[in-house]
């Protein structure tokens, strides 16, 4: 089994100088989430949709993490909505019951309540895992197309750099085809407006 997020270990920055406005927050975040979103691991360069700052705890439980920065996780448009204000312990210094709630993607424990397989689907591993799944509906939305994809374009990325050094028949055959592949998945994503 896989990460969600990969290869990519998500830490928020330490000692961030309190800002007024919490979207001046976002290169920042987008760096220390890395440019993925921290719920299902979407990369920002294979989707139609915009990124958003997600409030973990949500700004109607707890109007005073409005602005902090630990509170904050880059997240793709279609998460943010699936989350939205749901908080279901309404304490904001427990983010789950062990049942329901959620797991912040910026903490080790994240990794504890969901996995991938190696088709890309994301797993539940806890009754908490499973609650974030229904929730942000992972089985109904293109998980798996997204996270092919995202292998791909990394494929597509390293083929890149070796068809400026090698100009063999061979290697022109195997990046059309991952190109090819490529393109297909991108109308399917399009087309469900993921």
């Amino acid at each position: 089994m896989i990460r969600v997020h990969g290869k990519y270990i998500i830490r928020r920055s330490e000692n961030i100088h309190e800002e007024n406005d919490y979207k001046k927050y976002l290169p920042t975040l987008r760096e220390d989430f890395h440019h993925i979103c921290g719920y299902c691991g979407k990369s920002e360069r294979i989707t139609t949709k915009g990124f958003e700052i997600d409030h973990f705890v949500p700004q109607s439980v707890d109007p005073s993490k409005k602005i902090k920065y630990d509170n904050l996780v880059y997240s793709c448009f279609t998460c943010n909505r699936k989350k939205s204000s749901d908080w279901p312990t309404r304490d904001t210094s427990k983010s789950n019951d062990g049942v329901k709630g959620y797991v912040d993607p910026a903490t080790p424990d994240f990794d504890i309540h969901l996995k991938r397989s190696e088709s890309g689907k994301i797993i539940p591993k806890t009754k908490v895992g499973e609650y974030m799944i229904r929730k942000f509906k992972f089985e109904k939305r293109p998980i798996e197309t997204l996270y092919k994809l995202e292998l791909l374009w990394e494929k597509k990325l390293e083929l890149n750099k070796k068809i400026l050094e090698i100009t063999e028949y061979k290697k022109m055959e195997e990046y059309i085809r991952i190109q090819n592949s490529i393109d297909d998945l991108m109308k399917r994503i399009f087309n469900v407006k993921e």
